[in-house]
């Protein structure tokens, strides 16, 4: 990621439980003291350096009507989720599983993390007809706390990163496209009207009254590059050895 790059680092924690916010509160807050003895705080420093923990903004959601309406207003206010967990099960309204189908009909960036902790629904029930699924993990609860930020760190860095390649790609279309129109005006220009050309050698006359070969005067005009080769008849014509030979040789092949 670039330097000067806000990083979205929005978090959506989808579920009936308040004891379930609660953990992710302490799981990914920086601040939270009960990451001190997380094995991954330790293999990051020391149990209280907590610096490996990105700074990330925690929303919350009850249900799964609460969290589409979240994740709209995000959209509408161009201030998008990075991630979500869902829970799949939140009676009595939308569980897990409709939440994240009518959340992918208005986003298709957000990385979904689906969390249940009954087997009633098989993994073949709760991916279809879901799109994106190369932006959709399952997990189990209960999952250890370092499994969480690991995940995460791993998602809001994935959701960046390719929010990044979008936008230089949709810059690169639109310089490819400028180019094209510069290239189209230039052509338009050059052609317009009579073009002043030699009978005999095809050297075009310019504005200045110079004459120049047509590949100079369009590289001149336009900035295109020209590749060299010679033709079938100039061979023919300037080295009829070489003609000769080209001629044996694909006969030769049209045999084969």
């Amino acid at each position: 990621m670039d330097g000067d790059t806000v990083k979205n680092n929005r978090i959506l924690v989808v579920d009936d439980q308040e004891e379930i916010h609660e953990d992710f509160e302490e799981m990914l807050s920086v601040s939270s003291k009960s990451l001190a003895t997380d094995k991954m705080a330790s293999a990051f420093g020391s149990e209280d350096d907590m610096s490996f923990l990105p700074e990330l903004e925690l929303i919350h959601a009850h249900s799964g009507q609460e969290a589409f309406e979240i994740v709209r207003k995000s959209i509408d206010e161009n201030n998008p989720m990075a991630v979500i967990y869902m829970d799949v099960r939140m009676p009595p309204g939308w569980d897990g599983i409709e939440t994240t189908r009518r959340i992918r009909e208005i986003d298709k960036e957000a990385e979904v993390v689906i969390m249940t902790a009954y087997n009633n629904k098989p993994l073949s029930e709760i991916i279809r007809n879901i799109e994106l699924l190369h932006k959709l993990l399952y997990i189990r609860k209960p999952f250890a706390r370092e499994e969480v930020q690991q995940i995460t760190i791993s998602l809001v860095e994935k959701w960046n990163v390719e929010k990044e390649l979008a936008e230089k790609n949709r810059q690169l279309q639109i310089s490819e496209q400028m180019l094209r129109e510069e290239l189209k005006d230039a052509l338009a220009k050059m052609l317009n009207g009579f073009l002043p050309i030699c009978a005999e050698c095809k050297q075009i006359r310019d504005e200045n009254g110079n004459w120049n070969q047509i590949d100079v005067y369009i590289q001149k005009h336009t900035g295109t590059k020209f590749t060299y080769s010679i033709c079938p008849h100039c061979t023919e014509k300037l080295y009829p050895e070489l003609y000769e030979s080209q001629k044996i040789a694909n006969l030769s092949r049209e045999k084969k």
